[in-house]
């Protein structure tokens, strides 16, 4: 698989290099890129929801591995400079963590439980602060699937610079590991430290 490095790249370089990787890419294949910023990983991740690709992320040592699949066969045209612009003005960052530990939410009719969750993670959007950040094990991975119900609303959460833990081991239970992109895909280690320095962990 063709690796793209932009460790120590500043924007628009990272997005540069992955749009001209994506044009040259046919339809269905993957590439890689490594970045060392965390603003640069965000300035990508918004880029490629836009531009709809398929995404997935892992981190070691302070290196984001993005996984990326060209799904169209369209050049993208996007601007990668708008992308540098990390100034975020009609929100600010809380430091309270939200815990999905299910797909539904509460004890009771599962119908209900999934409406009660779409309208709790569509309301995330409209707060005064938003999460620093949210983490997803047991069934809670099940709404980071392609196909979820709530899956643009968290793209949306996810470009306003919110990170998303999503716990490997539970995505691989339930065999979602082609199915999830978005957030990064992290142990319980990293879950429990996030959870752990917060001062509120929140569980819907």
């Amino acid at each position: 698989m063709r690796t793209i490095d932009t460790r120590g790249q500043q924007c628009p370089a990272p997005i540069i290099a992955t749009k001209k990787a994506l044009n040259e890419a046919k339809k269905g294949e993957a590439f890689q890129v490594l970045t060392d910023n965390q603003t640069s990983l965000n300035n990508l991740t918004r880029f490629l929801l836009d531009n709809k690709t398929k995404y997935s992320v892992n981190e070691t040592q302070g290196v984001w591995t993005l996984t990326i699949t060209k799904t169209t066969a369209e050049t993208t045209q996007q601007r990668t400079e708008e992308y540098c612009n990390t100034d975020i003005p009609h929100f600010s960052q809380g430091n309270f963590v939200i815990a999905f530990t299910s797909d539904k939410m509460g004890v009771g009719d599962d119908e209900l439980g999934n409406l009660l969750m779409a309208n709790f993670i569509k309301a995330i959007k409209d707060l005064d602060h938003l999460p620093a950040k949210m983490v997803f094990y047991n069934s809670g991975v099940m709404l980071g699937r392609d196909d979820s119900a709530v899956i643009e609303n968290l793209r949306e959460i996810e470009k306003m610079g919110v990170k998303m833990l999503l716990c490997a081991t539970c995505v691989n239970f339930y065999s979602l590991k082609e199915k999830v992109h978005i957030g990064t895909l992290s142990n319980m280690y990293e879950i429990a430290r996030a959870m752990a320095s917060a001062p509120n962990v929140i569980k819907p």
